[in-house]
């Protein structure tokens, strides 16, 4: 795992031990992040929740990366300056081409993604990058989802979008996905 969050989680056991559910994962993180705000590391507590989240993605996406359903290979987090990319790789097709990728945690698993969260600039920058014009881009949240309207009227669907219940049905109950999440943030 190339994610920061392996460093930055001081307690990788406490947030993953015996957990094989996202909302488990979910209900943990909340918890480490309201207890970490203070702690003289620098992290605001939605930092700390964005970061977990985004560390489980890379794992979930590297760890199935032969899945047609996700369909990302050679993933990696962007340890550069976040203006809306979070991670990029190549799609699996015979002809492939690149991928990228943004990744949003809520704690309302009810609520859906609009331009009021940001994901504007993931699509702007994805499209206005010469590197990345036809680049395949994927939305992983835990959120119910992108607003239908944004995604179809603004984004002409051509993100394709994981959200919670998606999410749930790669990862809950899959223990080769969390011990592996498990060993790589012990490394």
């Amino acid at each position: 795992m190339e994610h920061r969050f392996k460093d930055t989680c001081l307690d990788a056991s406490k947030l993953l031990d015996g957990c094989y559910k996202l909302s488990t994962f979910m209900n943990r993180l909340n918890k480490m992040a309201n207890e970490q705000v203070g702690n003289g590391y620098g992290w605001t507590a939605d930092e700390f929740k964005g970061d977990g989240f985004e560390a489980l993605v890379e794992v979930l996406i590297n760890s199935m990366s032969t899945d047609k359903r996700i369909g990302i290979r050679n993933y990696l987090p962007n340890t550069e300056r976040d203006m809306g990319i979070d991670g990029r790789g190549i799609t699996n097709e015979v002809n492939s081409r690149p991928v990228t990728v943004q990744v949003k945690y809520r704690s309302d698993v009810t609520s859906e993604l609009t331009t009021q969260d940001g994901i504007s600039n993931f699509i702007a920058n994805t499209v206005l990058d010469d590197d990345l014009k036809n680049a395949h881009m994927v939305f992983f949240t835990t959120a119910r989802g992108i607003n239908r309207s944004v995604l179809t009227e603004m984004y002409f669907d051509k993100p394709k979008v994981f959200g919670f219940n998606d999410i749930k049905k790669l990862i809950d109950n899959n223990p080769a996905f969390w011990d592996t999440f498990r060993n790589e943030m012990s490394k």
